[in-house]
């Protein structure tokens, strides 16, 4: 495959990737997603992917504020936009291509306490190759759009939050439930549950019983404190 050729299918994907381990910050197939970078192992990698593959490994750590213990499954994305900004930040697009179970992490950096050392890893994709297929008419009938946009409304008026629905009124099914599961205020495994849903249609789901669940915990937090 020639430097930069856009991959379009499982075969395509390298078993060697750069891990970005975020907590509350997942990436799915056929989404976008806009990242700031500031850190120096982060620039480092940035650096390395731009150069080569411009491929990048988002996972989640297990906990907030400890990245030593990973998740099993992640997203591989395409850097499609790329701008350095000032202090030396960059901002990044990805765009998701294709889930992956993590088999184990690598060392190929001698220093790890070096602070431009990044994580890498062995990854396979054997679950997950129809994250390529594009939705299909079918396919996007079996999401309960109205059920999902009620959902997601109460759960964020609840938290005094809101989404400009307008702008979103010709999204089609997938690419709505994609969008609202990866910014939506969940935190790590609520996020990872969405990541790991093995369908759209079973992501958007769960969206609407995770609001529920939210609006029931709110509400739960308001009585006792009354």
């Amino acid at each position: 495959m020639t430097l930069f050729e856009k991959q379009k299918s499982v075969e395509h994907l390298p078993k060697l990737v750069r891990l970005f381990a975020l907590p509350e910050v997942m990436l799915l197939p056929q989404t976008q997603l806009p990242l700031n970078i500031f850190e120096k192992k982060f620039i480092a990698m940035i650096d390395n992917a731009m150069a080569t593959d411009r491929l990048i490994a988002m996972i989640q750590p297990l906990k907030e504020t400890d990245d030593s213990k990973l998740h099993k499954i992640g997203c591989i994305g395409r850097i499609t936009s790329f701008q350095e900004a000032s202090k030396g930040q960059y901002l990044i697009t990805l765009l998701g291509l294709c889930r992956f179970t993590l088999e184990e992490e690598i060392n190929i950096d001698d220093a790890q306490d070096n602070e431009y050392a990044f994580k890498t890893a062995r990854v396979n994709y054997v679950d997950f190759g129809d994250d390529f297929t594009k939705p299909s008419t079918e396919r996007q009938k079996l999401i309960d759009r109205k059920a999902l946009i009620n959902s997601i409304k109460n759960m964020l008026v609840q938290m005094d939050l809101d989404i400009d629905w307008n702008e979103l009124a010709d999204t089609p099914n997938e690419m709505l439930v994609n969008a609202i599961s990866m910014t939506s205020p969940f935190q790590i495994a609520e996020k990872q549950a969405l990541l790991e849903a093995p369908t759209v249609a079973d992501r958007a789901e769960l969206l609407v019983t995770l609001s529920k669940m939210a609006i029931s915990d709110m509400a739960q937090t308001f009585d006792t404190i009354q």
